[in-house]
């Protein structure tokens, strides 16, 4: 006999509450679910509140499923897991620490719940304390399995917690004996296999934790992973211990990534916006927010909503439908979205009254975007490290958003920037988020910018351009393309401006002691300038407003150029770009050599945030955010 699609899914899911309950006395859990043996083992499942609309039941796994595990702390993330349409899966293996003979009734629970029970093929491991030996163990023989891996201050060394001498007997070894096959049992020895899988890490940490120390464990583990190639996101919050803390257990960033990892079963995951994305406005009061996804899920319509405050302080908790039809699995639609936040962003799939799938992104806002370009003093050169003190300054390099803190990804240096600084001071003025793109290079010449295949008769001091002849070099285009392809990234009109700062490695080369052949003239960088300007624009399609500052300074008896200060001037005198600050009068109390020190940085953000702000509100009304 053959089941229609609705009928099988009854058959799926209503005699599965059925067959667990008559397993075993009910374990008590902190939400509504059932328990079964497995190899005599107890083990639970809490059901989504709404089934699937088709294919399998993305899941968690949780660890440890000890007596009184999980806990009634557990019940707000786990709240957040059903309503998306997941379920909470565990099973009880005693002190295993991850041993073999653990594992094994871990790959019995899979089996049971995959091949019986209507389970998605890929779990989203989640480890508590020593439920991260656990999990990190079986999901390292089984990466194949594995959509992702979260944890809650997760042990990840058998060596730090509980110790060698501790662990040997759940490994029928003695301690020699296991400190010598470490490298087979121990989790973070064994990261290779989910790294080569491309299975996605988290973990939310204190950096107070004597019990199972943030260094030797999520710390160590997150250097490992990335050095593999793999991803890890780790949260630290300061002060906290291996304790109770709330912030750990109602985590909104670990039910994101949660969420966000059931689509590697076919359910939802939203590609735009990405966490800590900020969206240019395209007037003073709201822009467009591009929503993109993919879904197996079938849904009468898609709805949003935007948690958090505008620019004017309003909330709005309101779910709104979304204009947009499904194809290929595509979610695809754009909204007018108010200018602010951070807001969170939700999207949900309904059918009828039925909530079929729901996602989150943590951090999004509409406000203010700048390209940043030039050399060292544009980029992460600073002696000193700087921090967003709004917390409300992302940072884009092209494939990922992050929040602004030094060092900004996609500009090259590992020090300090102006950029928390002067995106701080934009937010603060227009009570918007603001979104920095740094693409900036250390010691680079106008002429190393200039589109591919431009050619100069002097090449420069640091050379990084081609020789095509006698005395003759051609661009090889790579930072220029850098340029383009952030322009690609935002789209037309994507972004406020591109903020310009560089110079010092082209005036006064020959009184800084390099070859005089080197050297080129005022007027020369000027018109180098000019095919920057006008190239980029034609690559963005759109007339991009570039600011340009002053920027000559290499020493105090060498603090300014005359002839280059005189050029950068004309730039602004016919129109090419607009005026930026002159950072030349940032002298020796600001500075350390020609970089800039951690009060040089907090000053120059601040003269950047005067210029392009009162530009902006020139715009008028309709613009300047009033």
């Amino acid at each position: 006999m053959k089941c229609s699609p609705n009928i099988l899914a009854v058959l799926l899911f209503t005699p599965m509450v059925e067959l667990y309950a008559a397993d075993v006395p009910q374990k008590a859990l902190p939400l509504p679910g059932v328990t079964f043996l497995v190899q005599g083992h107890e083990a639970f499942v809490i059901l989504p509140q709404a089934k699937p609309a088709n294919g399998p039941i993305p899941w968690v796994w949780y660890a440890p499923t000890l007596p009184g595990l999980p806990g009634e702390e557990e019940k707000w993330m786990f709240e957040r897991f059903t309503r998306a349409g997941g379920a909470v899966a565990g099973i009880d293996v005693g002190e295993s620490f991850g041993s073999p003979d653990g594992r094994a009734l871990y790959s019995a629970l899979y089996d049971e719940l995959t091949k019986n029970r209507g389970f998605a093929p890929k779990a989203v491991m989640l480890g508590r304390s020593r439920g991260g030996l656990m999990t990190l163990s079986w999901a390292e023989d089984n990466a194949d399995k594995v959509a992702g891996f979260a944890g809650v201050y997760p042990v990840c060394s058998l060596v730090s917690y509980p110790g060698v001498d501790k662990a040997c007997g759940a490994y029928h070894l003695t301690a020699d004996e296991l400190s010598a096959h470490l490298a087979e049992h121990n989790p973070i020895d064994r990261l290779a296999a989910l790294a080569k899988a491309g299975v996605p890490l988290f973990a939310i940490h204190g950096d107070s934790d004597t019990t199972v120390p943030l260094e030797a464990n999520s710390g160590e583990m997150q250097k490992r992973y990335e050095a593999l190639g793999g991803k890890m996101q780790l949260i630290v919050p300061p002060g906290q211990g291996h304790n109770m803390w709330t912030g750990f257990f109602q985590c909104q960033e670990l039910v994101d990534f949660v969420l966000t990892r059931f689509a590697a079963n076919g359910t939802l995951t939203l590609t735009s916006p990405l966490d800590y994305q900020v969206i240019q406005r395209r007037t003073a009061t709201e822009g467009d927010l591009h929503i993109l996804g993919k879904t197996a899920c079938a849904a009468g319509k898609w709805q949003y909503r935007l948690l958090g405050k505008t620019m004017t302080g309003e909330e709005d908790e309101t779910w709104h439908d979304g204009a947009v039809s499904v194809e290929d699995g595509d979610i695809d639609f754009t909204v007018k979205a108010p200018a602010g936040g951070w807001y969170r962003l939700e999207v949900r799939g309904v059918n009828a009254s039925r909530i079929v799938v729901e996602v989150g992104v943590a951090h999004v806002g509409v406000g203010e975007v700048f390209i940043v370009a030039g050399q060292s003093n544009a980029g992460n050169y600073g002696s000193e490290k700087q921090v967003t003190k709004t917390g409300r300054v992302g940072s884009f390099n092209g494939a990922q958003w992050a929040l602004a803190n030094d060092p900004q990804q996609g500009a090259g240096g590992a020090g300090g920037s102006f950029m928390p600084a002067f995106g701080d001071a934009v937010s603060e003025r227009f009570q918007v988020p603001v979104g920095i793109v740094p693409v900036a290079e250390g010691g680079t010449s106008v002429r190393q910018w200039l589109p591919k295949g431009e050619r100069v008769k002097r090449q420069p001091t640091t050379g990084g351009m081609n020789p095509v002849g006698d005395g003759e070099w051609e661009s090889t285009g790579d930072l220029f393309d850098r340029l383009v392809q952030r322009f690609a990234a935002l789209g037309p009109g994507g972004f406020r401006a591109i903020l310009w700062h560089q110079g010092e490695s082209d005036a006064g080369q020959a009184r800084a002691g390099y070859p005089a052949d080197r050297q080129i003239t005022g007027e020369q960088y000027f018109g180098y300038m000019g095919i920057l300007i006008r190239s980029s624009r034609e690559k963005a399609g759109w007339a991009a407003p570039w600011f340009t500052a002053q920027t000559t300074y290499h020493s105090e008896t060498d603090a300014s150029d005359a002839e280059f200060r005189a050029a950068m001037k004309k730039l602004w005198d016919t129109g090419l770009s607009l005026e930026g600050p002159d950072t030349d009068m940032l002298r020796v109390e600001y500075r350390d050599g020609v970089h800039f020190n951690s009060r040089g940085m907090q000053r120059h953000g601040q003269m950047w945030a005067d210029k392009v702000g009162a530009w902006i509100e020139s715009l008028g009304p309709g613009f300047a955010g009033k």
